[in-house]
C-alpha cells in the first residue's frame, strides 16, 4: 500500500509538472506569436489587433491547437484582466478640463450611437432572419456593445498624436464608449428577463407600490453609473492616502500592482453585485 501512494503521488506531481509546462509553452506562444503578428499587421497598415486576432484563432483548438486546455479555461479571467488593463489606461489617459469643455457631448455620445444602432440591428434582424423585435434587440445588443480593446488604444494613440486633443474630442469618445457599454449591458439583462418569462418580476415598496422590471430600467441605469463613478473615485482616494500619503509600498511597481489588484476587486464585485457597473468604476478609478 505504500507503494502504491508512492506510485500515486509520483504519478499526480508528474501531471502536474506536465501541465505548468504545456500551460506555460502556451502563455510563449500567445505573447510571442501576437506581439509579431500585431507588428507585422501594422507593418501592413492594418490595426495590430487584427493580426492579434488571426493569431489567437490559429493557435486555437480549431487549427493548430497549440493551447493547452488549462489555458483555454483560464480564459475568462485572462479577458478580464486585459479588459481591466485597458480601462485603466483610458482613465488615466482623460482630461478633466477637456471633458468639462465638453459637456453633454459624452453623454450624447454614450447614449444617442448605441440605442440607434440596437434598434437598427434589430429592425435589420427581423427582416432578414425572420427574429421577434426582443430577439433582434438582443442581437443589437451584443453587436452595438463598443470593445475596449479597439476604443481605448485608438484614442490614446489620437491624444499621443494631437489629433482632436484641443477639443477634447477622444476623451468624450472614451467616456461616451464606457457609458453605452453600461446601457446595452442593462438593456440585454432586461431583453434576458423578457425572454425567460421572468419580466413580472420586480420590487415591491412599502404601501404595496411595485415597480416592474422594465420600469426600473431607468433606475437601474442611473445607479450603476453613478455607483460606479462613486466607488471608482473613492477607491482612487483610498489608493492615494494608502501609497502616496501613507508611503505602504516601496517603488513603482508596487503601486502599479497594488492599484492593478483593486481595480480588479472592483470588476468582480460588479460581477457578483450588478448594482454598479465594473467598467465604469475603474475607468474612474484611473481618472481620480
Amino acid at each position: 500500500m505504500f507503494v502504491s501512494d508512492q506510485t500515486s503521488n509520483a504519478s499526480h506531481v508528474g501531471i502536474l509538472t506536465y501541465l505548468n509546462d504545456v500551460m506555460l509553452e502556451s502563455i510563449l506562444w500567445i505573447l510571442l506569436a501576437g506581439f509579431f503578428m500585431g507588428q507585422v499587421a501594422r507593418r501592413l497598415k492594418v490595426p495590430a489587433l487584427v493580426g492579434m486576432v488571426l493569431v489567437g484563432i490559429g493557435l486555437g483548438p480549431q487549427v493548430w491547437n497549440v493551447i493547452s486546455p488549462g489555458m483555454l479555461e483560464a480564459a475568462d479571467s485572462l479577458r478580464i484582466i486585459a479588459v481591466v488593463v485597458i480601462l485603466m489606461k483610458a482613465g488615466l489617459g482623460l482630461d478633466r478640463d477637456k471633458l468639462k469643455q465638453q459637456g453633454t457631448v459624452a453623454l450624447r455620445l454614450g447614449f444617442l450611437p448605441a440605442t440607434c444602432e440596437a434598434i437598427a440591428i434589430a429592425i435589420a434582424a427581423v427582416a432578414i432572419f425572420q427574429f421577434d423585435f426582443p430577439t433582434g434587440l438582443l442581437l443589437g445588443c451584443i453587436i452595438g456593445a463598443e470593445s475596449p480593446a479597439v476604443i481605448v488604444p485608438g484614442m490614446l494613440r489620437l491624444k499621443s498624436l494631437g489629433w482632436g486633443v484641443t477639443k477634447g474630442i477622444p476623451d468624450a469618445i472614451l467616456t461616451g464608449s464606457a457609458l453605452s457599454d453600461v446601457l446595452l449591458l442593462l438593456v440585454f439583462s432586461l431583453l434576458l428577463a423578457f425572454l425567460s418569462q421572468n419580466m413580472s418580476a420586480g420590487i415591491t415598496f412599502p404601501g404595496g407600490f411595485s415597480l416592474t422590471a422594465l420600469q426600473l430600467l431607468p433606475l437601474q441605469l442611473i445607479l450603476q453609473i453613478v455607483l460606479g463613478v462613486a466607488l471608482g473615485a473613492y477607491t482612487a482616494r483610498t489608493l492615494v492616502i494608502l501609497l502616496a500619503e501613507q508611503n505602504w509600498t516601496q517603488n513603482t511597481i508596487q503601486d502599479t500592482l497594488v492599484a492593478a489588484g483593486f481595480a480588479l476587486l472592483l470588476v468582480v464585485f460588479a460581477e457578483n453585485m450588478p448594482i454598479f457597473s465594473g467598467y465604469l468604476a475603474v475607468m474612474s478609478l484611473g481618472f481620480s
